[in-house]
């Protein structure tokens, strides 16, 4: 069976009697981004999760798809971002690259950008940063690092590439030190 698109997906949703019931409590809240678990191989462990913003109680409620057009809400959570950051709305109508596509574009490029690494498991969530909507794929690595290449869900080019070290490899300590190109 294909799994709906994100606009599929958003769609049933708000027509989701539940997700109406909650947003007349929520009436500035809006669509943030779609996250989902993924394997080395790209592939999806879960479901997406669909995430709502809401700037009164500066919260995301997550909204995640059950079987039909059913879906599970989960209690508003605090977010995790920088204080300076701005939770900036997913225009869904903006986006140009697929998933499948976005998929092909990271298979291209991770060799390229990072040539000694595998892949551990990860994860990919679309969102708009800097008013950019992006595919942001993040897994960490055999070789405990994080690594995080998005890419731009309109014009399908590289928006960033980081990796985190993890561990600081001459003391053996953890750390977090990043590395952006």
């Amino acid at each position: 069976m294909v799994s709906p698109t994100p606009s599929e997906l958003h769609n049933k949703l708000i027509n989701n009697s539940l997700f109406q019931t909650w947003k007349k409590s929520h009436a500035n809240a809006y669509l943030s981004h779609f996250f989902c678990s993924i394997t080395s191989t790209l592939t999806k462990k879960s479901a997406w999760e669909l995430g709502y913003y809401d700037p009164a109680s500066n919260k995301i409620t997550i909204f995640i798809p059950l079987k039909a057009d059913e879906f599970e809400i989960k209690p508003e959570d605090s977010i995790f971002k920088q204080d300076t950051t701005t939770i900036e709305p997913l225009l869904l109508e903006k986006i140009q690259i697929s998933f499948e596509k976005s998929q092909e574009i990271f298979q291209i490029n991770f060799p390229i950008q990072f040539p000694k690494q595998q892949l551990g498991d990860g994860f990919i969530i679309l969102q708009c940063l800097n008013q950019k909507n992006v595919w942001n794929y993040t897994f960490i690595t055999k070789t405990i690092q994080f690594i995080n290449l998005k890419i731009n869900a309109i014009t399908a080019e590289l928006e960033s590439i980081q990796t985190v070290d993890l561990v600081d490899k001459q003391s053996d300590k953890l750390k977090l030190s990043k590395r952006n190109t």
